[in-house]
C-alpha cells in the first residue's frame, strides 16, 4: 500500500468549508507519516490498520501543531477577515491536535497515547527553546537547522518504541534524513522575502558571514526586495539550502538499499520521488 493513503484519510478531518474559505493551513507532514506507516506496517506483530490509525492520529498532530505555530501572535490591530482566520486557526489546531486520543483508543492503542502525549510535551519545550534563541540572535545557522530537524522529529520518535528493534536503527536515520529534507524545503521557501518576523537560515547565515555594511542594513530591518536578493546571492544563501538537501536526498537513496523486502523500498522510493516533486519548482525558483 503506498503511504498516500493517509493523507485521503486526513481529508475526512480538514476538509471544512470554514477551515478552507477562511484560514491557509501549513503544508502536510507527508514524508514523514509515509515513513512511519511504511515502518508500522512492516513490523512483525501488527496489521496495515493499526498502522494507518497510528500514522492517521500522528499526522493530524503534527498538522495541529505546526497550524499553532502559524498564529499571528502581534498585538496590531486586524481587520475582520484575519481575526477570523487567526480564530480559525486557534480552533483547527485544538481541534486537529485533539482528534488522536479518540482514534488510538479505538483500535485500543493506549501505550501510544501516552508515547503521544510525551512527545508533545517535548515538541512544545523544544519549540520554546529555539524560538527564545531566534529572538536573541544568538543561534548560529547550523544550530538552527539541527534544532528546527530535531523539532520536526520528536513527534515520530515517539513511535521508536513500537517498532521491530532490528528496525530501530534505520527508522531513526531515515526519519533524520526526511525531517531534515522538509527543513530544507520550509527554508527555500520562506527566504524569498526579506524575514520581518521569521528570522530564519536565511538571516543568520548571513548574519554570520556579512559585512558590518550589512549586518547594520539587516538589523534596522529596512531593507527592501531587491536589496535582501542582493544579499541572499551575495552570500550564497540558495546554494547552501540547496546542497545541504541534495545530500540528504543521497543519503535516503543510500539508506534505501537497508530497508528490508521490495515493498518498502518502493514505499520509501516513492516518498522520495514526492520530495523531488516539491523541489523541481523550488529549484527552478531559485535560478
Amino acid at each position: 500500500m503506498i503511504p498516500d493513503r493517509i493523507t485521503e484519510l486526513a481529508k475526512k478531518y480538514i476538509e471544512y468549508d470554514m477551515i478552507t474559505t477562511h484560514t491557509e493551513l501549513p503544508e502536510f507532514p507527508a514524508p514523514r507519516v509515509g515513513l512511519l506507516f511504511t515502518f508500522l506496517n512492516g513490523r512483525e506483530s501488527g496489521s496495515s490498520r493499526t498502522a494507518e490509525i497510528c500514522s492517521l492520529a500522528a499526522f493530524l498532530v503534527q498538522l495541529g501543531m505546526d497550524t499553532h505555530d502559524r498564529i499571528d501572535t502581534s498585538k496590531s490591530r486586524k481587520d475582520e477577515m484575519a481575526m477570523r482566520s487567526r480564530q480559525l486557526k486557534v480552533l483547527a489546531g485544538d481541534y486537529f491536535s485533539s482528534v488522536f486520543y479518540e482514534l488510538l483508543a479505538k483500535i485500543d492503542e493506549i501505550d501510544m497515547v501516552s508515547a503521544m502525549s510525551s512527545a508533545i510535551c517535548e515538541v512544545n519545550r523544544l519549540k520554546v527553546r529555539l524560538y527564545t534563541a531566534l529572538q536573541r540572535i544568538i543561534l548560529p545557522a547550523e544550530d538552527y537547522i539541527k534544532q528546527s530537524v530535531q523539532v520536526k522529529m520528536e513527534l515520530f520518535l515517539s513511535f521508536s518504541q513500537f517498532m521491530d528493534k532490528s528496525a530501530r536503527n534505520l527508522w531513526k536515520l531515515l526519519l533524520a534524513e526526511l525531517s531534515r529534507c522538509e527543513v530544507m524545503l520550509d527554508e527555500m521557501k520562506y527566504s524569498g522575502a526579506f524575514p520581518h518576523d521569521r528570522k530564519g537560515y536565511a538571516y543568520l547565515h548571513i548574519m554570520e558571514n556579512a559585512t558590518s555594511e550589512d549586518k547594520k542594513m539587516l538589523s534596522q530591518g529596512t531593507i527592501n526586495e531587491q536589496e535582501w536578493q542582493a544579499l541572499l546571492a551575495k552570500y550564497n544563501v540558495k546554494e547552501q539550502l540547496m546542497s545541504m538537501l541534495n545530500q540528504s536526498v543521497e543519503r535516503v537513496q543510500s539508506l534505501i538499499q537497508e530497508c528490508k523486502g521490495e515493498q518498502q523500498q518502493a514505499e520509501i522510493k516513492h516518498i522520495l520521488q514526492q520530495i523531488k516533486g516539491v523541489l523541481s519548482p523550488q529549484r527552478h525558483s531559485f535560478q
